[in-house]
């Protein structure tokens, strides 16, 4: 039998964070793949280096770069994946859902400044009435996303995938645009 490491090796993983007024792009060293096991790790906070923030209010002023950020993870509201792993992932996860594994929901959520409607996919003894409940994770992933800023509607968005912060949500339907 094969030995396998107990531990991956560590690497850089970028990061792209938001606050309600902020974002946050930054590299992490870590042993995790993706995004989402930073995320959802027991850390309560993410320490990034070479960090660039900017103002979502604001997008104007200039942006403010440091060598070091530290965030709370209850800041985060939500996380835009950019690593090649979750790409890779994510596509993997639309086959599987083609395949018909999994079911997906159009669903609007709003989340304090932001309003995102894109497409959860659940397992199918799951019920959308309770993935905000009864989620292991803190972060869940969506796809084929839109987000509104809702203080500055000029700042509109799409994006393949981002993870939101389940706690963060104070609005969920269905049947989004």
């Amino acid at each position: 039998m094969a030995d396998f490491p107990s531990r991956l090796p560590e690497r850089w993983l970028t990061m792209e964070l938001f606050t309600n007024f902020h974002r946050i792009t930054g590299q992490l060293w870590t042993a995790e793949l993706r995004t989402n096991g930073v995320l959802n790790s027991s850390d309560s906070q993410v320490l990034l280096e070479r960090v660039t923030t900017s103002h979502l209010i604001r997008p104007a002023e200039d942006t403010f770069e440091s060598g070091f950020a530290r965030l709370n993870k209850e800041s985060i509201v939500m996380a835009v994946p950019n690593d090649s792993h979750e790409k890779d992932r994510l596509a993997q996860a639309a086959r599987i859902y083609f395949r018909g594994e999994l079911l997906q929901y159009r669903v609007l959520a709003v989340m304090g400044n932001f309003e995102i409607s894109g497409n959860l996919h659940l397992q199918p003894d799951r019920e959308l009435t309770q993935v905000l409940f009864h989620r292991a994770e803190i972060f869940i992933g969506m796809t084929d996303v839109s987000i509104n800023f809702l203080p500055n509607p000029a700042l509109r968005v799409t994006a393949n995938s981002v993870l939101i912060n389940r706690t963060k949500v104070d609005f969920l339907c269905a049947g989004a645009p």
